[in-house]
């Protein structure tokens, strides 16, 4: 499936990183400074990288918890959307992934960790109703889940958390990890 995997340099130490890099052996690795020097620049062809896109492991940095935009709340209490990655594998012809980016690469961000210090800190700060935290904004949440392990972790982590909801935007049937 993988046999590109481009690595920002930092991350070659991380824990997540390393567990992803051991499941594809015969991945040709290429180290980066930064995520968008692969993904997204410009003179890029989308079709051939559909080919046989290429996994980016990436730091998210700056804010990884954004207020919701308008109409993609589901409740009447503060939404928020997080995004553990950038792109899509389906190729919906309905859905605005298609044309939001100029790659077609996968981009995840390994640094879990982050996120939920955000998250929690902004649990914390909204104290009238309970947030929602939506993930699929940017990505479908489980169409890669094999791979990213992301519902496998973070289910745990809100369900610690009984004073805040995730929502899981998907067209995947990849559940396994909800199930258990």
């Amino acid at each position: 499936m993988i046999e590109t995997i481009y690595i920002e340099e930092d991350l070659q130490v991380h824990p997540r990183a390393s567990q992803l890099l051991k499941r594809f052996p015969g991945a040709r690795v290429i180290p980066c400074q930064h995520y968008t020097e692969v993904f997204n620049p410009a003179a890029q062809s989308f079709d051939l990288q559909k080919q046989n896109p290429a996994l980016i492991l990436a730091r998210k940095k700056g804010s990884l918890v954004l207020p919701a935009p308008n109409g993609f709340d589901t409740s009447n209490g503060p939404n928020f959307y997080f995004s553990h990655m950038l792109n899509c594998l389906y190729d919906c012809r309905y859905c605005f992934l298609q044309g939001m980016f100029r790659s077609a690469h996968y981009v995840l961000f390994v640094n879990f960790e982050d996120f939920e210090a955000e998250i929690d800190s902004t649990i914390a700060n909204r104290h009238e109703q309970a947030p929602y935290f939506h993930s699929g904004y940017d990505c479908d949440s489980l169409a890669l889940e094999s791979l990213t392990g992301f519902v496998k972790h973070f289910v745990p982590f809100f369900a610690k958390r009984p004073d805040a909801f995730l929502e899981l935007r998907t067209k995947s049937i990849a559940i396994g990890n909800l199930l258990k």
